[in-house]
């Protein structure tokens, strides 16, 4: 098959990254794989490093030794991170981004036996409320996908992307709502689609609106975390301090409670602190969870479990958090209804934030004929519900939750 009838679509996601071919004229796929968006580095003097599965079956194998990364995506927007040295070696977002864009890359160029020159790459619909951050990750994404080796590269929003994937379902015209429910984001497009419209050229007057909220799967995670482990990690704890009483500091478990910055507990003066206030707490039981997590890097396999149970919330009403590794053994029963009011802030942000975009192109829900899901936290009950609570339940359509966007980015070309 010749180069230049294959379409090329990419999406890196928080959580997962997924890459499509298609044939142009058939519109027939002829690729579609995802991978989580995991990085992971060996300490080693070639700093090797792999992605995906390979990253952390890896990181198991060295016993959690090496260096692992997660939501690389969401360093694009903090323009204040410049860099970050992993066993020595210095890294920009944009690098880190760079290698997972080219793995996925050479696996479909190892596929089809081509170099891919073209890729439409998606981007959320929102990275940033701030102008300037904004502009900041678009720029980095951009970078990563040209030193990637990609020498024409295209943005489309995602929820744009999941619509085409939605259109090539239709038989008729539909006014759509697109949710794209990710790990760092949701976005959504309100779109004119139908088997009519599929070989326009130009698609722009058939986007009625597009808006975004900073809210996804690792907010939900991070609310399981902060609600359910980190009081059974020592928040809440009080230590002595010569007449005083006084409880840890709320700022560790803050930091805890975000994947992307547990690293900064391992800093010298944060361990030292924690180890006094160990010893101040009369060794508290808890507070030696915490350090033997920070210790053995066991942070990563701590959210794996929290995410586990998410998703198991998605199937049943309750379950049992396991997490048994080293000296440590939490055991948290979480049921549904709670973790429905712990994301409760969350869900109120993506009800605001669709209402809104309705409002400003004077639209109610009954004008849109369909709602369709996709992205990882579509699944969970809460967002559901939330869609279905203002758009009717026979509305609701659902798409692959990993694949939807990259088949639509690799049909836009």
């Amino acid at each position: 098959m010749a180069l230049n009838k294959l379409k090329c679509g990419l999406d890196f996601g928080t959580s997962n990254t997924a890459i499509a071919l298609t044939e142009r004229s058939t519109q027939k796929n002829v690729l579609l794989e995802h991978d989580s968006s995991v990085l992971f580095f060996d300490d080693t003097n070639d700093l090797s490093y792999a992605v995906g599965k390979e990253a952390v079956d890896k990181y198991i194998a060295s016993q959690m030794k090496g260096r692992l990364l997660k939501s690389v995506k969401t360093l694009l927007k903090q323009k204040k991170f410049t860099h970050t040295y992993i066993f020595g070696k210095k890294f920009t977002p944009d690098e880190l981004v760079t290698l997972i864009i080219s793995h996925f890359k050479e696996q479909a160029e190892k596929a089809i036996g081509y170099q891919i020159d073209e890729v439409v790459l998606g981007r959320p619909v929102i990275f940033s409320e701030d102008e300037e951050k904004e502009r900041t990750a678009v720029r980095r994404l951009l970078t990563a996908a040209t030193n990637a080796g990609f020498k024409d590269v295209k943005l489309l929003f995602e929820p744009i992307a999941a619509a085409f994937t939605y259109e090539a379902t239709l038989t008729r015209s539909e006014r759509v709502l697109v949710a794209d429910m990710g790990g760092g984001t949701s976005d959504f497009t309100i779109m004119n689609l139908g088997p009519d419209r599929i070989k326009a050229n130009d698609r722009k007057d058939d986007i009625i609106a597009n808006s975004g909220v900073y809210v996804g799967g690792d907010s939900f995670d991070a609310q399981l975390m902060w609600h359910k482990l980190t009081p059974l990690l020592g928040r809440g704890v009080t230590y002595k301090t010569y007449d005083n009483e006084l409880e840890i500091p709320i700022s560790i478990f803050r930091e805890l409670n975000r994947w992307e910055r547990s690293f900064l507990l391992k800093d010298t003066k944060m361990r030292r602190d924690l180890n006094g206030y160990y010893v101040f707490s009369g060794k508290n039981r808890k507070l030696n969870d915490l350090m033997t997590l920070i210790d053995n890097n066991l942070v990563y396999a701590l959210y794996k479990q929290i995410e586990k149970s998410k998703i198991d919330l998605s199937e049943q009403t309750e379950t049992n958090l396991n997490f048994r590794m080293q000296s440590i053994d939490i055991k948290a029963l979480i049921n549904r209804t709670e973790f429905s009011t712990f994301i409760r802030e969350e869900i109120r942000s993506i009800e605001e934030c669709v209402l809104n975009m309705l409002e400003k192109v004077n639209l109610k829900p009954s004008d849109i004929d369909t709602v369709f899901l996709t992205g990882g936290s579509a699944s969970v009950v809460s967002v559901r519900n939330l869609f279905e609570n203002l758009f009717g339940a026979q509305k609701i359509n659902t798409g692959d939750h990993f694949k939807s966007i990259a088949y639509g980015l690799s049909l836009s070309l």
